[in-house]
């Protein structure tokens, strides 16, 4: 694995997690610079991670309760996805980083996993330390390596649940 030598500022980047997501880019100082000025960093998908979007819908039905952020957070972690989601600018979409490949044998209905070989196999990506909303932000951390990555089965878990409490309702 090879870093840029280029000094980075870890209160803007997010030290580790900068360092790892942007560490195949083919040019990293690209999504530094987009991080330092506040904004998404556009990111290839099937290196690091693939990412599967799922609608706010999709997730926001399993939830009991109220369905502010701290209510979101705690539907994912209750599951055992405890980092690597982002939210949509719009908060239409969760975007969830899986293993490389996982794209490969996705099959959930109302959801999509892109990986490498997606036509478009890029994602908007924010600073890691950006933690809250407007924007796209980090619900659960950033990743700063493949352990923290979601596993895929546990995101089946997340969907079973929306689909449980839909059938309910």
């Amino acid at each position: 694995m090879t870093y840029s030598a280029q000094p980075i500022d870890p209160r803007v980047s997010g030290g580790a997690a900068a360092l790892w997501l942007v560490s195949r880019e083919t040019r990293p100082s690209d999504a530094r610079e987009s991080w330092a000025r506040g904004m998404t960093a556009t990111l290839q998908v099937g290196l690091h991670f693939d990412v599967v979007q799922l609608p706010s819908g999709v997730v926001e039905r399993g939830i009991h309760g109220i369905k502010d952020q701290a209510g979101i957070q705690d539907h994912f972690l209750a599951v055992g996805i405890t980092s690597a989601v982002i939210v949509s600018r719009t908060q239409a979409r969760y975007f969830l980083l899986v293993p490389p490949r996982t794209s490969r044998d996705w099959s959930e209905p109302g959801t999509q996993c892109i990986g490498a070989d997606h036509p478009v196999n890029y994602l908007g990506v924010p600073a890691p330390t950006r933690r809250e909303p407007p924007g796209a932000y980090w619900l659960l951390p950033a990743p700063d390596d493949s352990r923290m990555l979601c596993d895929p089965m546990k995101v089946r878990v997340l969907i079973g649940k929306s689909k449980h409490r839909q059938g309910q309702g």
